[in-house]
Parts: C-alpha cells; structure tokens; sequence
C-alpha cells in the first residue's frame, strides 16, 4: 500500500488526468437518467476526483490510509473524510452514488472480501442510487515479469519509479522503487502491493451475491472497464 510514498502520491500521478475522469464520471451518473446529489468515494486517495466533482456533486470519502485522508481535507474542505476499510465500514450517511475508482477494489482480494465489500457499498446507498466500481486487470491480462518506468516532475519534486509485475495463485504483486529528488536530496523507497485478479464473471457474480444488478462496460476511465450496478428490486 501507499505508505512510505503517500506525501508523494500526487508528484506520482500528476500525469494522470483527474478532470477527465470526473467528466466520464459525470456521463455514467447522467445516463441514468436520474438526478444524484451526494456520492461517497471509497478509496479516495487524496481526492483529486472530487475536486473536479464538488462543483456538482456533495462529495465524501473514505480511506484506510490516515495521511490521504488529511490531503483530502485540505484539498476539499466542505467533504467529510474517513480513515475506514472499505471491507468493513459503517457511516451515518447514505449516498445517492458509491463509486470506487482506479483499481482500488482489487485491495480486497479475495472473492469473500469482495462480497463483503459491495455489501457494504450498498448498505451505504440510497433507494435508486448506483454504485461505480472501476476494476483491476484480470488473470488473463496480467504478464508476469513485466517491468515499467515513470518519470515525472512537479513543484520541484523530480520522481523515478521502476515497477516489477509478478504473480501468486489469483494475487498480483506489483514491486515499486522510487526516487524522490528535491533540493534537499534524493530519498529512495520501496513498495509492494498485492491485487487481487478476477474475471468479468466473478465481478459480476460477486455483485449478485451482494444483492446488486450490474452492467460491464469494458472500457470505463482508463481501459479497464467499469462496473454499474443497483440494488436488486
């Protein structure tokens, strides 16, 4: 998880394109032909989705990480942010839309924990409300050994991460090091993160466990589909 390089996490992905995202966000939520007021953002991050969502929508989120958490209130104030575990949270609010972006559901992985997971996702939404749920890669697609390098600049912070792909059973482990350079020096980091890989037809049986019909897109954001799915009438 995002721990050692959390202070980090938007140097990291400063190339990626939130705003368009929020604008793809905003076409799923107006096909439904149904006005959504409030939405909660399980694995928020530091909440550069709502800062181009609040304009339109009453924007919350929650986190297991406590320093995304505090980005995410100095970023957008007028939201409540939460430290939780998205398998196993309870607020005092419901929510017209509970969406979970940019791979996080694969946190879970286990299929048990993945049901568990949308149980809470629709425990926490609103009669006729919708729940986005935006993928990992599937076993199929996931190439062991594969290696990627990313370099980026922001504020003066210059980034070099170098990721390992591998593979246990259904888990994928992504191996991370950094290279975080300022005018104080270079600091090095290493990560490991452990997704779960499922396909198209445990995604969707999980959702009918949990009580909900769902559609696939398989494009979505990004290239990897998007889950829509409701409460089962």
């Amino acid at each position: 998880m995002f721990h050692l390089s959390s202070k980090y996490y938007d140097v990291i992905y400063s190339s990626k394109d939130y705003e368009q995202e929020a604008r793809q966000v905003r076409d799923y939520l107006v096909n439904q032909g149904k006005e959504y007021g409030a939405i909660l953002d399980v694995a928020c991050g530091t909440a550069e989705h709502a800062v181009y969502l609040k304009p339109y929508y009453d924007v919350d989120g929650i986190d297991l990480n406590p320093e995304f958490i505090s980005i995410a209130k100095s970023k957008h104030p007028q939201g409540h942010y939460t430290v939780a575990d998205m398998t196993q949270f309870r607020l005092e609010r419901k929510y017209d839309v509970v969406m979970c972006l940019f791979s996080s559901i694969g946190y879970v992985r286990t299929l048990d924990l993945l049901v568990q997971t949308l149980i809470q996702f629709k425990t926490h939404l609103n009669e006729d409300g919708v729940i986005l749920v935006e993928p990992w890669f599937t076993p199929d697609v996931w190439t062991v050994g594969r290696v990627d390098t990313i370099t980026v600049e922001r504020q003066g912070i210059h980034m070099s991460r170098m990721s390992h792909a591998d593979r246990e059973g259904n888990i994928s482990i992504m191996k991370f090091e950094y290279l975080f350079g300022s005018e104080h020096g270079i600091e090095h980091h290493t990560e490991e993160h452990r997704l779960g890989l499922f396909t198209v037809e445990e995604m969707i049986w999980a959702f009918q466990e949990a009580g909900l019909d769902v559609e696939h897109d398989p494009q979505g954001l990004i290239g990897r589909g998007m889950y829509i799915a409701r409460v089962t009438k």
